[in-house]
């Protein structure tokens, strides 16, 4: 189960995973997306489903830690209702504009600055680690941007391209190929360190934001209650797919860092995510209900 649609970062790396991930568990592996409310539709499906294997969530840091901190109500708890199998991949996130007019960062923050509420910025979603990452940037700036939320990575980077948002903030996959085309400019990545896709772009820190840190991230999770050795089970074939040269090297050209973790690796990560979100959201006020 992805919980966003075709084309995003989510949905890229468990393509590039896909079949020897079914090799490993020597079953077919279908995925379906399943999009809406920052990931949370396809998050609920997969904790309301049977825990009996036939059912995994791909997913990513909303719907896993994110969205935790930002809603009072939801209809899942990820910290109870989802089972750790394995963290897969990290990712920076990347600032892009149009092709038209060469932009920096620096032009587009000056530009918020001295006009105040003009400056649009689009993301995958209310309360998606774009937004956050957006909403934390004008917090250390101080600048005031205008948030555009779109359903899912393809739709905002093809506005993106056609000029509809000022600035996009989009996940590394999604934005390589079109970045390379021509038909966007990158500005920065969020991450502490260059990306290795797009190795000439600079990132926020070094643009004078040397706080700024700032990386997404995806995992695969079962329903609660599964039992330890299915989890185990999954575990071990997320990390076996992983380990294939070919996968890695998809992943790696995307901009990820394949990883491969333990159950019990990634519930403290989520944990952290969590508390790095809750950290977040004291410092911008960011509240969604």
């Amino acid at each position: 189960m992805i919980p966003y649609p075709p084309g995003g970062g989510t949905d890229i790396t468990a393509r590039a995973i896909a079949v020897r991930l079914g090799e490993a568990l020597q079953q077919p592996v279908v995925l379906e997306n399943r999009p809406g409310a920052t990931g949370m539709i396809g998050a609920a499906h997969v904790a309301r489903s049977s825990p009996d294997g036939q059912t995994v969530l791909f997913g990513a840091a909303s719907e896993m830690a994110i969205n935790a901190s930002l809603y009072r109500k939801m209809a899942y708890d990820p910290r109870t209702d989802l089972e750790p199998a394995s963290l897969i991949a990290v990712f920076p996130l990347v600032l892009v504009s149009s092709a038209g007019p060469r932009l920096s960062l620096r032009v587009v923050l000056d530009r918020a600055r001295t006009h105040p509420g003009t400056v649009t910025y689009g993301s995958i979603g209310a309360g998606s680690p774009q937004h956050l990452a957006g909403e934390l940037l004008a917090a250390m700036a101080k600048v005031s941007l205008v948030h555009v939320p779109y359903k899912g990575s393809g739709p905002l980077v093809q506005d993106a391209v056609g000029g509809h948002v000022d600035v996009a903030i989009s996940s590394v996959p999604p934005a390589v190929p079109l970045v390379a085309a021509g038909r966007l400019q990158a500005l920065a990545v969020t991450s502490s360190r260059r990306a290795s896709a797009l190795p000439d772009v600079p990132t926020v820190a070094e643009l004078g934001y040397p706080a700024f840190d700032f990386s997404t991230w995806v995992a695969a999770a079962l329903p609660r209650d599964a039992p330890s050795a299915m989890i185990n089970r999954f575990n071990r074939a997320f990390v076996a797919a992983l380990s294939y040269p070919e996968v890695k090297a998809t992943l790696v050209k995307q901009g990820a860092e394949p990883v491969g973790s333990s159950p019990d690796q990634l519930r403290g990560f989520i944990r952290g995510q969590i508390e790095r979100t809750d950290s977040i959201v004291a410092r911008t006020g960011l509240q969604l209900d």
